[in-house]
C-alpha cells in the first residue's frame, strides 16, 4: 500500500482522468480522486464490493468525482480519455489475475496516447531455496512425498529462505504487452556451495511502479513466496539451471544439475508429471 501510495502522490496530476482496473475496495480510485484527479471510474465486476467502493468515496468527500462500474473490464464501455489506469491485480504467482490482458485491454482501450500504466512491469525474480518442512515433523509423508515434489508450494511471508542472491527470472512490459500474450520462459543459473540443502527454486513477484519506484513481494508484504520443490541434490558444489513454464495451467520447470565431480542431473517437475510420480512412488 506505501508503494502503490508513493506512485500515486508522484504521478497523479491535478486534473487528470484515471481509471482503476479491479477496483476490488476501491482505495486507489479514491486516493486517485483526493489527490485531484478530476474523474475517476473504478471498475469492479463484484457488486458487494461496488457498494463498497461508492460508501468508501462517500466517506472520503470525492463521491462526486469517483464513478462506479460494475462490470467485467473487457465490457466496459470507456474511450480512451484517460491519463493513468491502475491495476493492483497482481496474484501471488503474478500472474494469475489476469493483469497482462487487463492491462494491455486498458492500454489500448482506456488511455490516452502519452498516458501512464501503474505498475508497468511485472517479473518474477527467483533464488534456489530451502524450507521449513512442509508437514508434521511426527509423520512420515514418504507416501506423498513424490505427489508433493511436482506442485508448486506457496510459502508465507518471511519464511522462504534463500540461498545465494536471487535474479530475475522473467519480466514483462505492460506498456508493450499483446493481450493473449504468453508468458516468456523463464530462466536462471546458479552456483550453489553446498546443492543437498536446496529444496527448491524460491520465486517471487516483483513490480515497477513507476521508474524508480520497485514493489517485491519477497519481504514485507501479505503475498509471500512459490518454492517449485526439486529433488535432493548430492552434497557439494555444482551449477544450477532452471528453465520455468510460469503459464497458468501448463506450469512446468526443469533442472539442469553439474556437480563439481562431474556428474550431471536432468529433471522435469510439474503437475503434469504428478500421476506417474504417484505411481512409481514408494509402496507398502
Amino acid at each position: 500500500n506505501a508503494a502503490f501510495r508513493r506512485v500515486l502522490a508522484a504521478r497523479v496530476r491535478p486534473g487528470d482522468a484515471v481509471v482503476d482496473i479491479g477496483s476490488g475496495s476501491g482505495i486507489w480510485a479514491v486516493v486517485a480522486a483526493g489527490l485531484g484527479a478530476r474523474r475517476v471510474v473504478a471498475i469492479e465486476r463484484e457488486e458487494l464490493l461496488c457498494r463498497v467502493i461508492e460508501r468508501l468515496a462517500r466517506e472520503n468527500g470525492v463521491a462526486d468525482r469517483v464513478e462506479v462500474l460494475c462490470v467485467d473490464a473487457y465490457k466496459a464501455g470507456l474511450t480512451r480519455e484517460f491519463d493513468m489506469a491502475i491495476g493492483e491485480m497482481i496474484g501471488t504467482a503474478g500472474f494469475e489475475e489476469g493483469i497482462v490482458g487487463h492491462m494491455a485491454h486498458a492500454r489500448e482501450q482506456f488511455v490516452r496516447p502519452g498516458g501512464v500504466l501503474v505498475p508497468e512491469m511485472v517479473g518474477l525474480q527467483a533464488a534456489p531455496a530451502t524450507t521449513p518442512g512442509l508437514s508434521p515433523a511426527d509423520l512420515k509423508t514418504e507416501s506423498f512425498g513424490s505427489l508433493a515434489g511436482q506442485v508448486p508450494h506457496w510459502i508465507g511471508p518471511g519464511r522462504l529462505r534463500t540461498l545465494t542472491r536471487s535474479r530475475r527470472l522473467l519480466s514483462v512490459d505492460l506498456r508493450k504487452a499483446e493481450p493473449a500474450q504468453a508468458l516468456p520462459p523463464g530462466r536462471a543459473e546458479f552456483a550453489l556451495h553446498d546443492a543437498s540443502e536446496v529444496s527448491g527454486l524460491g520465486v517471487w513477484v516483483v513490480a515497477r511502479l513507476a521508474p524508480g519506484i520497485l514493489l517485491s513481494t519477497r519481504t514485507g508484504t501479505h503475498w509471500g513466496g512459490t518454492l517449485l520443490p526439486i529433488e535432493r541434490l548430492p552434497k557439494g558444489p555444482g551449477r544450477v539451471r532452471f528453465e520455468v513454464d510460469w503459464n497458468p495451467g501448463r506450469r512446468r520447470w526443469r533442472i539442469d544439475f553439474e556437480g563439481g565431480d562431474g556428474s550431471h542431473t536432468t529433471a522435469e517437475h510439474g503437475p503434469g508429471f504428478a500421476l506417474g510420480a504417484v505411481l512409481l512412488g514408494p509402496r507398502g
